[in-house]
């Protein structure tokens, strides 16, 4: 072992022997941060990373994700979320949750956790009282009853088999230490000396100490019911992300990044994945739940229009004179290297995604094959919609004929496509799919604005195209204010493409009414919609990038997944 690591794990025992803890042979998990020192370790108003990552394992929640297909599961196993539930069912009628939870957990001062602290908790939500932005569930609970220890009844307003996920997007706080604390007012929550010094907690680590500017540490919770090996959990704070490479690199961190989050960089991963080869260390990649998109404009430049009246009747959008016809849209997903896009805009880390979604959630369909470059095909595509080339020179715009749907005859095929300035990967993709549409007679003015007026121009539906990118999307990628009517709302829409399937629509709606809920029945449905939007293409499916976590060697029985670095913290052990 390097001297220098050895002083700094000796650094690192100091701290948890600061905290009260007599190390074994476990040994530590070090990460590395460059976020800066958290600034609320309270679950219910945390809202960054690094804290969610390290809250992880000091509350419980209310049930444990399955960590292969990111859907809540019954009982199971997921040592980064201390589920309590082992089982919850359904009425008929899709209103009612109950929760059956563990008798068998504690807080760390040995009081048992509850239905009470879940209700406490989420009493605190409700109120308004706080900062949490966790405010999703609220418009469709209508009440949470504890009714006794172990049993939790939620009542919803109205069913929707979506809020199961809501249910649990808020840590669980100890009731016996907070409510004392804030004399009846939740807004005294969020001056509580516990958000910085959480002495209290449920899970696999108890907290230890915050070193301001330096390092934050969790030590083992030897209470806990499935107690761990490592003796505590080191997240070290680096000036930036090289810093923090360097540090792994060199044997002074056990991984790069933290269990919230930390990827090693694109243009670092071919060379993590030779050394890994190499066996210098454990990596593990998957396709991150964000993606690239162009959305197209399907609607009336010239005259938007919300999707639906007062009464909720569909209003007349008109079309736009290129991207009204799908035979256009399809020609364009055609008319690209997907190879060089990546290659060009996200240095080859990336996956070129089918539909809405990625490959990391559930709701996308992995087996629907993406676009594939052919122009040929584009081309021959473009003809039957009516769009030819009359001189025989590729370097001018194709002409619409008789034959186009919407454009006029004679009208060039140009148009605007917009993203927003300072953003290195969508400017390098913007400007290859500029160069290879317009060697098919596609002319492309590609543009970037300053992301506050490329917004306007997006929520005004004033555009012909669009370059953007969602990120962190739902798990069952439903995405009804995307694309549906109800979305369609010029000037404060997600639906700014203004698309419309009367069966997208039915199918969003049956996923989330459906009797029971039962996941490969949602599933089964979400497929659908992805293979619909797929075909109609409101948005042009680009990629999603790729990411890599990176573990020391000295981290054995180590067992990763997609958005969770240490699913079996239990079983890890460190070696010296």
């Amino acid at each position: 072992m390097p001297k220098l690591t050895r002083i700094l794990l000796l650094v690192a025992f100091a701290a948890l022997f600061a905290a009260g803890v007599s190390a074994q042979d476990g040994g530590i998990l070090i990460g590395t941060n460059f976020g800066g020192d958290p600034n609320n370790m309270n679950p219910l108003i945390s809202n960054n990373t690094v804290e969610l990552g390290l809250n992880e394992f000091l509350f419980p929640s209310l049930y444990n994700i399955d960590p292969e297909t990111r859907a809540p599961m019954k009982a199971g196993r997921n040592d980064q979320d201390n589920g309590l539930a082992l089982d919850w069912s359904i009425s008929d009628d899709g209103l009612t949750y109950t929760f059956n939870l563990r008798d068998d957990v504690t807080w760390n001062d040995g009081t048992p956790v509850t239905a009470h602290d879940y209700k406490f908790t989420f009493d605190a939500l409700a109120s308004g009282e706080t900062s949490s932005p966790r405010t999703d569930v609220l418009q469709s609970v209508e009440s949470v009853e504890a009714v006794d220890d172990t049993t939790i009844v939620i009542t919803l307003s109205v069913a929707s088999c979506r809020v199961i996920e809501e249910l649990d997007d808020f840590g669980i706080l100890p009731k016996h230490v907070i409510e004392p604390a804030i004399d009846g007012s939740f807004a005294a929550i969020d001056e509580l000396e516990f958000n910085k010094n959480p002495s209290v907690t449920s899970g696999v680590f108890n907290f230890g100490v915050l070193v301001p500017d330096e390092q934050t540490s969790l030590v083992r919770n030897d209470n806990h019911w499935m107690p761990v090996s490592p003796d505590g959990y080191i997240i070290r704070n680096v000036p930036d992300q090289t810093v923090g490479i360097e540090q792994f690199l060199a044997g002074e961190a056990t991984s790069v990044g933290t269990a919230g989050g930390g990827s090693v960089p694109a243009a670092r991963m071919e060379e993590f994945r030779e050394r890994a080869e190499a066996g210098e260390f454990q990596i593990y990649e998957y396709v991150d739940d964000g993606l690239t998109f162009v959305g197209f404009n399907l609607a009336d430049r010239g005259m938007p229009v919300n999707g639906l009246d007062e009464d909720g009747n569909p209003l007349e959008q008109g079309h736009h004179p290129l991207f009204g016809d799908v035979r256009v849209r399809q020609a364009i997903a055609q008319a690209v290297d997907y190879a060089q896009i990546i290659d060009g805009a996200a240095e080859g880390e990336a996956a070129q995604v089918s539909s809405y979604g990625t490959p990391a959630l559930w709701g996308y369909d992995s087996s629907i094959e993406p676009w594939q470059y052919d122009p040929d095909a584009a081309l021959a595509l473009l003809a039957e919609a009516g769009f030819v080339d009359d001189d025989d020179d590729p370097s001018t715009p194709l002409l619409a004929t008789e034959d186009a749907l919407y454009a006029e005859p004679g009208t060039a095929f140009e148009f605007e496509l917009i993203t927003n300035s300072g953003n290195a990967v969508r400017e390098a993709a913007g400007t290859v799919i500029q160069d290879q549409l317009g060697q098919i007679g596609i002319a492309v003015d590609f543009q970037t604005q300053e992301f506050g007026a490329m917004v306007q121009f997006l929520l005004g539906q004033d555009f012909d195209a669009i370059m953007v990118g969602f990120t962190n999307i739902d798990q069952d990628t439903d995405a009804r204010n995307v694309f549906t009517p109800v979305g369609d709302v010029v000037g404060g829409g997600f639906n700014f493409v203004s698309y419309s399937n009367d069966r997208v629509t039915e199918l969003y709606d049956q996923a989330l009414a459906l009797p029971g809920c039962d996941f490969a029945e949602r599933q089964a449905l979400y497929h659908e919609v992805s293979r619909i939007l797929h075909e109609e293409l409101p948005w042009w499916w680009l990629f999603a990038p790729n990411a890599m976590y990176a573990e020391s060697n000295a981290v054995q029985n180590w067992l990763p997944y997609a958005e969770t670095r240490y699913a079996n913290m239990a079983d890890i052990a460190i070696s010296p």
